[in-house]
């Protein structure tokens, strides 16, 4: 037979305990002293405890066992059961703690021990370690892509409600360097997800309340198949470190981390600024030059007919331009401004929509800040940019123009740019990679004709 190894010597050799040790067993087990009882059995060697236990007739045992925890210490000690207490505690001990010790037991001991059952007791073991979820690995394929299944780390910490909060806490310090303990998860009779325990509160807890006492059963909560950018809404508005998901009966198969979904900001960043460039695989070097010609050339062209209609409108003013001369020396700051707040807005559009952060709802409130925020901008550059034509030019009328047509023209820029990735949304288009090249000729082209009406009319006899 195999034996688990054990630190403090070899588990074959005959135990000596001290005799006074089995009464003690009794007598706190009579008072109902769960704790206490729990405690002193985790302090004995594995191999004293089994031979206490295996002194004791099968039915005793058998009812001191359901208090050996963790379950890694209970796996060390029914390892060194004699064999019909082994097979009496696997038919009647309660199976939640049974199937928590079988899982820490080697495959091949515990495959052992199941075939010295009846075959009705061991398929019921078996079926139940199968379903069990403490720290279980689920595999996550067969999810769609971009939903909270694809997504979510197999692993997470749940245990039933009825556990003492000292037997949680001996179960978290024997999981060694395990970096997915955020929260502890709760799971009920039926093994659907029931609450949450924040660390913090388990640590301050009276040893002997149960998990129950403690959780938190209003927790949020995500399905397999919920989308990632309802994840991350999630998480940002309740600040969390990871969120539960939770399968169609309700069970806990896993947990999504700030860590996954930070990966996943940044991915998703990163492809949305390849997009814009008309980039649109992941490996950067697989573009064939017919490729990026084919993605880029639609908004290309659009954007070639938009600067040609700016063309065919300072020709309209050439009146105007030819009398001004020194109009022409601010239009390209007037005009680059208002394409660089343009930018900033559209931004923050186009990686909102991206990460579903933003939605149609929210463009109405967004677009008031954002045209609050650059009618600011707006006026604070347009009176820089007044006060630097009259310092190199000294007209009054120039200083008048230009600074209405900057003060104008950011709020403009700004409301083009928010809306135009919301419109490609809307139509089904991707955002990131139509509104870059269309929202600087739009804001060029309604730019360049409001500066020239403005000077129109400021200059007009």
């Amino acid at each position: 037979m195999s034996m688990m190894n054990f630190d403090d010597g070899d588990s074959h050799s005959a135990p000596s305990y001290d005799p006074q040790i089995p009464e003690a067993i009794e007598r706190l087990h009579r008072k109902g002293a769960r704790y206490h009882l729990s405690q002193m059995m985790f302090k004995l060697k594995p191999a004293d405890l089994a031979s206490v236990l295996n002194d004791f007739s099968n039915e005793k045992a058998n009812e001191f066992f359901e208090f050996v925890t963790p379950p890694q210490h209970a796996a060390l000690v029914f390892e060194e059961m004699r064999d019909t207490l082994k097979c009496h505690i696997l038919t009647h001990c309660e199976l939640e703690h049974i199937v928590a010790m079988l899982e820490c037991l080697p495959e091949e001991a515990c495959e052992r021990n199941l075939k010295e059952l009846d075959e009705g007791v061991a398929k019921r073991l078996r079926d139940a370690l199968n379903e069990d979820l403490q720290l279980t690995e689920y595999e996550s394929k067969g999810y769609s892509q971009n939903t909270a299944g694809s997504l979510m780390t197999p692993k997470a910490l749940i245990l039933s409600e009825k556990t003492q909060a000292a037997e949680a806490i001996r179960i978290i310090q024997g999981l060694g360097a395990y970096d997915s303990v955020f929260y502890l998860y709760t799971m009920n009779a039926q093994k659907r997800l029931a609450g949450v325990c924040s660390l913090r509160r388990l640590m301050l807890a009276d040893p002997e309340s149960t998990l129950e006492d403690l959780e938190n059963s209003r927790l949020v909560r995500v399905h397999v198949n919920t989308p990632l950018d309802e994840v991350a809404r999630q998480i940002s508005q309740y600040r969390l470190l990871a969120l539960p998901v939770v399968d169609d009966r309700g069970s806990l198969v896993g947990q999504i981390t700030i860590d996954n979904l930070v990966n996943v900001i940044q991915d998703e960043n990163t492809r949305a600024q390849m997009k814009r460039a008309g980039v649109v695989s992941d490996d950067l070097l697989a573009q064939s030059p017919f490729h990026i010609f084919k993605v880029r050339v639609p908004w290309l062209i659009s954007a070639f007919i938009g600067y040609l209609v700016i063309s065919a409108v300072l020709d309209g003013f050439e009146e105007t331009l030819s009398s001004i001369v020194q109009l022409a020396f601010f239009f390209p700051v007037v005009i680059g401004m208002s394409g660089n707040a343009g930018s900033q807005t559209g931004s923050v559009a186009v990686r909102g929509l991206a990460l579903g952060m933003l939605n149609d709802t929210h463009f109405f409130k967004l677009l008031g800040k954002e045209m609050a925020a650059n009618v600011i901008q707006g006026g604070f550059y347009g009176i820089c940019l007044a006060g630097a034509a009259y310092l190199f030019f000294q007209n009054p009328l120039l200083s008048l123009t230009v600074g209405i047509a900057m003060t104008m023209n950011i709020p403009l820029a700004s409301a083009i740019a928010m809306s135009l990735p919301f419109f490609f949304k809307r139509i089904g288009a991707d955002p990131a990679i139509a509104s870059g090249p269309l929202a600087l000729t739009f804001i060029d082209l309604v730019g360049s004709t409001n500066y020239l009406i403005v000077a129109f009319l400021t200059f007009q006899p």
